[in-house]
Order: structure tokens, then C-alpha cells, then sequence
């Protein structure tokens, strides 16, 4: 009997836990980290690039919502819409010029001591605005990476926008696994998932997974499927506070 495959290592952690000494040692380990840069100070930020880690800022484009100094109070700004239950968050209005100068600001900040972003909620607002707000961005940060967190809403005009920026993917969150409640789709789930990751390959933009796992079999199970795909992930807890991913290899 041949031994089982063994999935990618992952390339990319994402951690949106505080900026510990173990958490900054471990995320070290990743050629390529996403964190929410906010809650780092620039001397940690810069330790984490001191390496040969690539350090995505996460950035929330179709929705608003409180990280760091960065307050959101539902209703208290011209561009929110609706709040989004799930999270602490408000959709926004992706045409509006004052969210335009708010992300931007906040992508210049977070640019400031990180390499790229991470963006994240493509799919909350409007398709046409949110395209038109990341060819703003990418204009004024052209040597930033760019990866999205699947986007598929944005299709097919995603990939020739982020395949402009010099270090770009797709980050294909909750690939075989999803958080509330965690278990693994339903057959129709890995369906979707599967068409979509070999679309994303199509465009030739790099795709990366992350899945969810509240116990070692189903991180277990989102491990193996990667194997069968040849594709990465990073599995973690719904609020990404491992650094190394859960469970650790070593708790299987």
C-alpha cells in the first residue's frame, strides 16, 4: 500500500491574533504572512520582513469595520450601508469618493512597514465599484503585492488587475472547510470549490487555500484534499489566532 500524499507545506499563514514574540517567531517561519498590520507596532512589522517573509497588511475593501485606532460605529459614516451580522462590520458603498480616500489612506498606512495587501470582502459591495476602487488602489501603490481573498464576484476581470501588481494570488478561504458551524461542504460545497480552484488556475494568478477546524480530524480532512489537489493551506480557527496553524502538525 503506497503511503498517503502529503499535502503542499503552507506558504502563507494567516494570524490575526496580537503581535506576541512566539506568534512574530513562528509567522517568521512562512515565506509569505497576512496580518492585521494595525495591531503591530513598525518594529515588529519589521521583524517579521527582516527574513525572507513577505508581510501582506489585511485590508477590508467591500465592508467597514473597528481595527486598531480605525473606529466604526454602524450608521456613523456617508458610505455604510447595511451591518453585516456575522461580523462587527458595515457594508459599504464602494462608489462612495469618502470610502475611496478612507481605504486609501488606510492601504498607505498599512504599506508604510508591510509589503502588499490582503483584500478581503470583495464580494460585500458592489462588483463595478469594488473593481473600480481596487484599479485606484493598485495605480496609487503599484509595487504593492495584491492578493485577494477569492473575489469570484469580480470574475473575469480580477486576475488581469491583480497579475499587474509584482507579487500576486488568490487566497481561497474556506476551500473544504468552513467555520460556523466548522465542518466539511456538503458535496455541492466541494463542488463550487473545485470549479473555482481550477478557474483560478486558469488565470495563471497563484491560489493558496484556507480552510477552518475546531478538532484534528477535520483539519485532517482539509489537509488531505489539499494532498489530492496539490494545492496549500492553512488551516486555523474561526478568528485566525493560531500563528502556525490548528491543530499543528505535531497534534495529529
Amino acid at each position: 500500500m503506497s503511503a498517503p500524499t502529503e499535502p503542499p507545506a503552507p506558504q502563507l499563514a494567516v494570524y490575526y491574533g496580537p503581535a506576541t514574540a512566539p506568534a512574530l517567531a513562528t509567522l517568521t517561519t512562512f515565506s509569505r504572512v497576512a496580518v492585521q498590520a494595525p495591531l503591530y507596532t513598525p518594529e515588529q512589522l519589521a521583524a517579521l520582513q527582516g527574513g525572507d517573509t513577505c508581510v501582506l497588511a489585511y485590508l477590508s475593501v467591500g465592508e467597514d469595520h473597528p481595527l486598531g485606532e480605525w473606529e466604526c460605529s454602524p450608521g456613523s459614516a456617508a458610505y455604510h450601508q447595511q451591518p453585516n451580522a456575522a461580523w462587527p462590520s458595515v457594508v459599504v458603498d464602494a462608489a462612495h469618493p469618502l470610502w475611496h480616500s478612507t481605504l486609501l489612506t488606510r492601504a498607505e498606512q498599512a504599506l508604510e512597514h508591510t509589503d502588499g495587501l490582503l483584500l478581503d470582502t470583495l464580494e460585500s459591495a458592489d462588483p463595478a465599484a469594488t473593481l473600480a476602487l481596487l484599479r485606484h488602489l493598485h495605480a496609487a501603490f503599484p509595487q504593492a503585492a495584491l492578493w485577494a481573498n477569492r473575489g469570484f464576484t469580480l470574475w473575469p476581470a480580477l486576475p488581469a488587475l491583480l497579475r499587474g501588481a509584482p507579487d500576486s494570488g488568490v487566497l481561497f478561504e474556506a476551500f473544504s472547510t468552513h467555520h460556523t458551524p466548522y465542518a466539511l461542504h456538503d458535496t455541492a460545497g466541494l463542488a463550487y470549490t473545485a470549479a473555482w480552484l481550477n478557474e483560478v488556475r486558469r488565470s495563471g494568478l497563484a491560489v493558496h487555500a484556507l480552510d477552518y477546524a475546531d478538532r484534528p480530524e477535520l483539519a485532517a480532512a482539509a489537509r488531505a484534499r489539499a494532498a489530492a489537489l496539490n494545492l496549500p493551506t492553512f488551516v486555523s480557527d474561526r478568528a485566525l489566532s493560531r500563528p502556525g496553524g490548528w491543530p499543528a502538525l505535531e497534534e495529529l
